[in-house]
Protein backbone atom coordinates (compact mmCIF):
# COMPACT_ATOMS: atom_id res chain seq x y z
CA UNK A 1 0.00 0.00 0.00
CA UNK A 2 2.64 2.53 0.94
CA UNK A 3 4.30 2.56 -3.14
CA UNK A 4 0.41 2.94 -3.87
CA UNK A 5 -0.13 7.00 -5.71
CA UNK A 6 -1.61 8.79 -3.42
CA UNK A 7 -3.87 9.79 -5.76
CA UNK A 8 -5.55 6.33 -5.74
CA UNK A 9 -7.92 4.75 -8.19
CA UNK A 10 -8.42 8.03 -9.81
CA UNK A 11 -4.41 8.42 -10.71
CA UNK A 12 -4.60 6.58 -13.97
CA UNK A 13 -7.74 8.55 -15.69
CA UNK A 14 -5.99 11.73 -14.39
CA UNK A 15 -2.88 10.63 -16.32
CA UNK A 16 -4.36 9.96 -19.26
CA UNK A 17 -6.36 13.62 -19.24
CA UNK A 18 -3.11 15.45 -18.86
CA UNK A 19 -1.15 13.05 -21.69
CA UNK A 20 -3.82 13.84 -23.64
CA UNK A 21 -3.87 17.69 -22.82
CA UNK A 22 -0.49 17.72 -23.55
CA UNK A 23 -0.86 15.45 -27.18
CA UNK A 24 -3.47 18.08 -28.05
CA UNK A 25 -1.38 20.70 -26.80
CA UNK A 26 1.05 19.61 -29.25
CA UNK A 27 -0.79 19.07 -31.92
CA UNK A 28 -1.85 21.95 -32.00
CA UNK A 29 1.68 24.03 -31.69
CA UNK A 30 2.95 21.48 -34.66
CA UNK A 31 1.81 23.68 -37.79
CA UNK A 32 3.57 27.01 -36.44
CA UNK A 33 6.83 25.43 -35.15
CA UNK A 34 7.06 23.15 -38.96
CA UNK A 35 7.06 26.88 -40.08
CA UNK A 36 10.38 28.62 -40.66
CA UNK A 37 11.52 31.87 -38.95
CA UNK A 38 11.12 34.88 -40.58
CA UNK A 39 12.40 36.11 -42.10
CA UNK A 40 14.50 32.53 -43.96
CA UNK A 41 14.78 34.61 -47.34
CA UNK A 42 15.25 37.98 -49.24
CA UNK A 43 12.69 40.36 -48.81
CA UNK A 44 11.03 42.03 -51.62
CA UNK A 45 9.78 46.15 -51.04
CA UNK A 46 7.64 47.08 -54.21
CA UNK A 47 8.57 50.80 -55.61
CA UNK A 48 5.01 51.88 -57.53
CA UNK A 49 7.63 54.40 -58.95
CA UNK A 50 10.51 55.07 -61.38
CA UNK A 51 13.94 54.78 -59.64
CA UNK A 52 15.06 58.51 -58.38
CA UNK A 53 11.89 59.96 -57.04
CA UNK A 54 11.75 60.71 -53.17
CA UNK A 55 9.93 57.82 -52.58
CA UNK A 56 12.47 55.38 -54.09
CA UNK A 57 15.69 57.02 -52.52
CA UNK A 58 13.42 56.83 -49.08
CA UNK A 59 12.43 53.42 -49.20
CA UNK A 60 15.92 52.50 -50.37
CA UNK A 61 17.35 54.13 -47.35
CA UNK A 62 15.09 52.73 -45.15
CA UNK A 63 15.63 48.87 -46.67
CA UNK A 64 19.77 49.31 -46.22
CA UNK A 65 19.65 49.83 -42.69
CA UNK A 66 16.53 47.66 -41.99
CA UNK A 67 18.26 44.97 -43.58
CA UNK A 68 20.70 44.07 -40.95
CA UNK A 69 18.15 44.51 -37.99
CA UNK A 70 15.69 41.79 -39.17
CA UNK A 71 18.51 39.92 -40.94
CA UNK A 72 17.68 39.07 -44.29
CA UNK A 73 18.46 41.28 -47.58
CA UNK A 74 16.06 43.47 -49.01
CA UNK A 75 15.82 43.86 -52.22
CA UNK A 76 13.77 47.00 -53.97
CA UNK A 77 11.46 46.09 -57.07
CA UNK A 78 10.42 49.20 -59.36
CA UNK A 79 7.53 48.89 -60.62
CA UNK A 80 6.10 52.34 -62.15
CA UNK A 81 3.61 53.02 -64.39
CA UNK A 82 -0.17 54.62 -64.24
CA UNK A 83 0.41 57.04 -61.51
CA UNK A 84 1.58 53.71 -59.24
CA UNK A 85 -1.25 51.89 -60.10
CA UNK A 86 0.95 48.79 -61.42
CA UNK A 87 3.45 48.57 -58.80
CA UNK A 88 0.12 48.45 -56.26
CA UNK A 89 -1.80 46.06 -57.97
CA UNK A 90 1.46 43.88 -57.93
CA UNK A 91 1.57 44.50 -54.28
CA UNK A 92 -1.59 43.39 -54.01
CA UNK A 93 -2.05 40.07 -55.51
CA UNK A 94 1.33 39.27 -53.79
CA UNK A 95 1.35 36.30 -51.09
CA UNK A 96 0.77 37.69 -47.48
CA UNK A 97 3.69 35.68 -46.58
CA UNK A 98 5.86 38.65 -45.24
CA UNK A 99 8.44 38.29 -47.94
CA UNK A 100 6.84 40.95 -49.88
CA UNK A 101 6.20 44.96 -48.84
CA UNK A 102 5.48 47.91 -50.43
CA UNK A 103 6.82 51.41 -50.43
CA UNK A 104 3.28 53.84 -50.57
CA UNK A 105 3.29 57.45 -50.80
CA UNK A 106 -0.02 59.88 -50.69
CA UNK A 107 -0.80 59.27 -54.19
CA UNK A 108 -1.16 56.11 -54.23
CA UNK A 109 -2.79 55.35 -50.92
CA UNK A 110 -5.09 58.81 -50.98
CA UNK A 111 -5.23 60.48 -54.23
CA UNK A 112 -5.78 57.46 -56.64
CA UNK A 113 -9.29 56.56 -55.70
CA UNK A 114 -10.87 59.84 -56.19
CA UNK A 115 -8.85 60.45 -59.82
CA UNK A 116 -9.32 57.07 -61.27
CA UNK A 117 -12.21 55.71 -62.50
CA UNK A 118 -11.01 51.90 -62.45
CA UNK A 119 -8.35 51.55 -60.09
CA UNK A 120 -6.38 47.56 -60.08
CA UNK A 121 -6.25 47.68 -56.92
CA UNK A 122 -8.02 48.90 -53.28
CA UNK A 123 -6.01 50.87 -50.56
CA UNK A 124 -8.02 50.04 -47.44
CA UNK A 125 -9.07 46.36 -48.90
CA UNK A 126 -5.72 45.47 -50.22
CA UNK A 127 -3.28 46.49 -47.70
CA UNK A 128 -2.34 47.02 -44.03
CA UNK A 129 -0.32 49.65 -42.43
CA UNK A 130 3.10 49.07 -41.68
CA UNK A 131 5.38 52.22 -40.54
CA UNK A 132 5.35 55.71 -41.63
CA UNK A 133 9.25 56.10 -42.87
CA UNK A 134 9.60 59.88 -43.58
CA UNK A 135 7.13 62.87 -43.98
CA UNK A 136 8.52 65.45 -46.88
CA UNK A 137 7.33 69.10 -48.09
CA UNK A 138 6.12 70.18 -50.49
CA UNK A 139 7.15 73.58 -52.30
CA UNK A 140 5.99 76.05 -54.23
CA UNK A 141 8.81 77.13 -56.76
CA UNK A 142 8.90 79.21 -59.21
CA UNK A 143 11.49 79.70 -61.92
CA UNK A 144 13.70 83.20 -61.71
CA UNK A 145 12.17 84.18 -65.28
CA UNK A 146 8.92 84.69 -63.05
CA UNK A 147 8.62 88.34 -61.58
CA UNK A 148 7.28 86.70 -58.40
CA UNK A 149 9.55 86.52 -55.08
CA UNK A 150 6.61 85.49 -52.93
CA UNK A 151 3.53 84.11 -53.00
CA UNK A 152 1.11 87.17 -52.55
CA UNK A 153 3.29 88.69 -56.00
CA UNK A 154 2.23 85.58 -57.44
CA UNK A 155 -1.35 85.55 -56.72
CA UNK A 156 -1.42 88.79 -58.18
CA UNK A 157 0.15 88.46 -61.14
CA UNK A 158 -2.01 85.56 -62.24
CA UNK A 159 -5.22 87.51 -60.89
CA UNK A 160 -3.49 90.46 -63.97
CA UNK A 161 -3.10 87.55 -66.98
CA UNK A 162 -5.80 85.18 -66.16
CA UNK A 163 -5.22 82.16 -68.54
CA UNK A 164 -1.95 83.18 -69.67
CA UNK A 165 -0.07 81.28 -66.38
CA UNK A 166 0.31 77.75 -66.85
CA UNK A 167 1.35 74.93 -63.67
CA UNK A 168 3.02 71.78 -63.97
CA UNK A 169 2.12 68.36 -62.27
CA UNK A 170 3.97 64.88 -62.77
CA UNK A 171 1.45 63.09 -61.12
CA UNK A 172 -2.25 63.39 -59.30
CA UNK A 173 -0.53 64.48 -56.02
CA UNK A 174 1.37 67.27 -57.43
CA UNK A 175 -1.36 68.58 -59.16
CA UNK A 176 -3.77 68.76 -56.31
CA UNK A 177 -1.20 70.58 -54.40
CA UNK A 178 -1.88 72.80 -57.17
CA UNK A 179 -5.53 72.83 -57.11
CA UNK A 180 -5.51 73.43 -53.26
CA UNK A 181 -3.63 76.43 -53.57
CA UNK A 182 -5.72 78.12 -56.57
CA UNK A 183 -8.72 77.48 -54.73
CA UNK A 184 -7.21 78.50 -51.32
CA UNK A 185 -6.55 81.72 -53.40
CA UNK A 186 -9.58 82.31 -54.52
CA UNK A 187 -10.16 80.75 -57.94
CA UNK A 188 -6.82 81.28 -59.81
CA UNK A 189 -7.15 80.89 -63.61
CA UNK A 190 -4.14 79.00 -64.94
CA UNK A 191 -3.81 76.26 -67.35
CA UNK A 192 -2.42 72.53 -66.37
CA UNK A 193 0.75 70.71 -68.28
CA UNK A 194 0.65 67.46 -67.34
CA UNK A 195 4.62 65.47 -67.37
CA UNK A 196 4.94 61.77 -66.88
CA UNK A 197 8.40 62.21 -65.40
CA UNK A 198 9.29 64.44 -62.93
CA UNK A 199 12.64 65.02 -64.63
CA UNK A 200 11.34 66.53 -68.05
CA UNK A 201 9.12 68.83 -65.56
CA UNK A 202 11.87 70.10 -63.48
CA UNK A 203 14.11 70.74 -67.07
CA UNK A 204 10.82 72.69 -68.38
CA UNK A 205 10.70 74.66 -65.12
CA UNK A 206 14.16 75.55 -64.54
CA UNK A 207 14.13 76.60 -68.69
CA UNK A 208 11.05 78.73 -67.75
CA UNK A 209 8.49 76.83 -69.79
CA UNK A 210 6.96 76.03 -66.49
CA UNK A 211 5.45 79.06 -64.25
CA UNK A 212 4.62 77.47 -61.05
CA UNK A 213 5.35 73.85 -59.45
CA UNK A 214 4.38 72.67 -56.13
CA UNK A 215 6.11 69.35 -55.77
CA UNK A 216 8.34 67.36 -53.27
CA UNK A 217 10.82 69.92 -51.72
CA UNK A 218 13.93 66.89 -52.10
CA UNK A 219 13.85 67.10 -56.21
CA UNK A 220 14.53 71.19 -55.99
CA UNK A 221 17.18 71.96 -53.06
CA UNK A 222 20.64 71.81 -55.52
CA UNK A 223 17.74 74.69 -57.91
CA UNK A 224 17.06 77.07 -54.98
CA UNK A 225 20.86 76.80 -54.00
CA UNK A 226 21.63 77.75 -56.91
CA UNK A 227 19.34 80.00 -57.71
CA UNK A 228 18.03 78.90 -60.30
CA UNK A 229 14.60 78.27 -58.85
CA UNK A 230 12.59 80.15 -56.32
CA UNK A 231 10.91 78.65 -53.91
CA UNK A 232 8.11 81.02 -52.55
CA UNK A 233 6.59 78.84 -49.74
CA UNK A 234 6.16 75.18 -48.33
CA UNK A 235 3.27 73.65 -47.52
CA UNK A 236 3.62 72.34 -43.91
CA UNK A 237 2.34 74.10 -40.84
CA UNK A 238 6.28 74.84 -39.57
CA UNK A 239 9.33 76.20 -41.60
CA UNK A 240 11.46 73.34 -43.14
CA UNK A 241 15.23 73.29 -41.59
CA UNK A 242 16.27 72.66 -45.52
CA UNK A 243 14.60 76.03 -46.22
CA UNK A 244 14.32 77.84 -42.77
CA UNK A 245 14.12 81.20 -44.51
CA UNK A 246 11.46 80.51 -46.62
CA UNK A 247 7.74 81.04 -45.17
CA UNK A 248 5.07 78.80 -44.85
CA UNK A 249 2.45 79.10 -47.01
CA UNK A 250 -0.21 80.46 -44.03
CA UNK A 251 2.73 82.85 -42.88
CA UNK A 252 2.67 83.83 -46.47
CA UNK A 253 -1.60 84.62 -46.25
CA UNK A 254 -2.78 81.08 -47.54
CA UNK A 255 -5.03 80.60 -44.47
CA UNK A 256 -5.61 76.87 -44.75
CA UNK A 257 -3.20 75.67 -46.36
CA UNK A 258 -1.29 72.29 -45.05
CA UNK A 259 0.01 69.20 -47.48
CA UNK A 260 2.99 66.99 -47.19
CA UNK A 261 3.73 64.09 -48.68
CA UNK A 262 4.80 60.66 -47.12
CA UNK A 263 6.99 57.56 -47.62
CA UNK A 264 5.74 54.31 -45.58
CA UNK A 265 5.88 50.64 -46.15
CA UNK A 266 2.77 48.84 -46.05
CA UNK A 267 2.12 45.18 -46.56
CA UNK A 268 -0.71 42.61 -48.49
CA UNK A 269 -3.58 41.81 -46.34
CA UNK A 270 -3.52 39.07 -44.32
CA UNK A 271 0.37 39.82 -43.39
CA UNK A 272 1.26 37.66 -40.07
CA UNK A 273 0.27 40.29 -37.56
CA UNK A 274 3.50 39.22 -35.79
CA UNK A 275 5.77 39.80 -39.14
CA UNK A 276 3.95 43.71 -39.14
CA UNK A 277 4.92 44.22 -35.64
CA UNK A 278 8.35 42.93 -36.18
CA UNK A 279 9.13 45.15 -39.48
CA UNK A 280 7.79 48.57 -37.66
CA UNK A 281 9.93 47.73 -34.82
CA UNK A 282 12.65 47.60 -37.10
CA UNK A 283 11.68 50.38 -38.95
CA UNK A 284 11.52 52.54 -35.75
CA UNK A 285 15.34 51.79 -34.83
CA UNK A 286 16.88 52.35 -38.20
CA UNK A 287 14.93 55.97 -38.06
CA UNK A 288 16.90 56.57 -34.61
CA UNK A 289 20.36 56.00 -36.24
CA UNK A 290 22.37 59.61 -36.61
CA UNK A 291 23.35 58.49 -40.28
CA UNK A 292 19.46 57.89 -41.25
CA UNK A 293 18.14 61.03 -40.07
CA UNK A 294 21.26 62.93 -41.13
CA UNK A 295 20.39 61.55 -44.90
CA UNK A 296 16.64 62.52 -44.57
CA UNK A 297 17.64 65.56 -43.57
CA UNK A 298 19.68 66.75 -46.51
CA UNK A 299 16.81 65.72 -48.31
CA UNK A 300 14.30 67.90 -46.77
CA UNK A 301 12.53 65.14 -45.39
CA UNK A 302 11.71 64.47 -41.26
CA UNK A 303 12.07 61.11 -39.63
CA UNK A 304 8.32 59.51 -39.04
CA UNK A 305 8.07 56.54 -37.71
CA UNK A 306 5.23 55.48 -35.15
CA UNK A 307 2.73 52.61 -34.65
CA UNK A 308 0.70 50.73 -37.72
CA UNK A 309 -2.46 52.00 -35.80
CA UNK A 310 -1.13 55.92 -36.06
CA UNK A 311 -0.58 55.09 -39.69
CA UNK A 312 -3.62 53.38 -40.74
CA UNK A 313 -5.31 56.59 -38.70
CA UNK A 314 -3.02 58.84 -40.85
CA UNK A 315 -3.77 57.73 -44.31
CA UNK A 316 -7.70 57.90 -43.73
CA UNK A 317 -7.43 61.70 -42.61
CA UNK A 318 -5.09 62.04 -46.11
CA UNK A 319 -7.36 60.09 -48.10
CA UNK A 320 -10.46 62.13 -46.86
CA UNK A 321 -8.83 65.26 -47.12
CA UNK A 322 -7.77 64.99 -50.76
CA UNK A 323 -11.40 63.58 -51.71
CA UNK A 324 -12.77 66.62 -50.47
CA UNK A 325 -10.06 68.90 -52.35
CA UNK A 326 -11.01 66.88 -56.04
CA UNK A 327 -14.45 67.72 -54.93
CA UNK A 328 -13.50 70.99 -54.41
CA UNK A 329 -11.72 71.35 -57.75
CA UNK A 330 -14.32 69.54 -59.54
CA UNK A 331 -12.04 66.96 -60.33
CA UNK A 332 -13.67 63.89 -62.24
CA UNK A 333 -12.26 60.44 -62.28
CA UNK A 334 -10.61 59.57 -65.59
Amino acid sequence: MGGMDPGGATSLPRRRAVLGAALGAGLLASPALAQPAWPARPIRVIVPFAAGGATDLIARLAAEHVAPIIGAPIVIDNRGGAQGALGMQAGAQAQPDGYTFIATAPGVMAVNPWVVRRLPYDPEADFVSVAMIASIPYVMSVPKTVPARSVAEFIALARARPGALNFSTSGNSSRLTVELFRALAGGLDMTMVQYRAAGTLRTDLLRGDIHLAIDQMPGFLEDFAKGELIPLAVTTLTRSPALPDVPTMQEAGVAGYEAAAWVAYSAPRGTPAPIIARMNAAVNEALRKPEVIARLTSWGADPAGGTPEAMERDVRAERARWGDVVRRAGIEPE
